[in-house]
């Protein structure tokens, strides 16, 4: 393995933690809208009420929303990650690699 190679292992782990942690899709229970979201955290939103109910200004607070982890596609996610990883390891791969390791072997 080369050092193209190892750069690309690398980056390829470091994405996947990144992708599996903060680009998590998840399905909106009332609308079925995807939301990204860290996986540790449902969609949030800001709600800003007007009426007489919270006070003559209103009030806003932050709402957790009702949804589930879109799970086929984290997958997707994932999967074309490991694809992009896979297709560079292949692209930085070295054919004459084993001829320099071995010079005695082409003599």
């Amino acid at each position: 393995m080369n050092e193209q190679q190892n750069m690309v292992v690398a980056t390829t782990v470091a994405g996947l933690i990144l992708v599996v942690v903060y680009l998590c899709p998840w399905r909106t229970a009332s609308t079925g809208e995807i939301r990204w979201s860290p996986i540790y955290q449902p969609p949030l939103s800001y709600v800003r009420s007007y009426d007489g109910q919270h006070g003559t200004r209103g009030s806003s607070r932050i709402e957790s929303e009702e949804a589930h982890v879109a799970v086929s596609i984290l997958i997707l996610e994932v999967l074309a990650l490991l694809a992009a990883g896979g297709t560079l390891y292949l692209f930085f791969s070295d054919d004459g690699e084993d001829e320099e390791s071995h010079p005695e072997a082409s003599s």
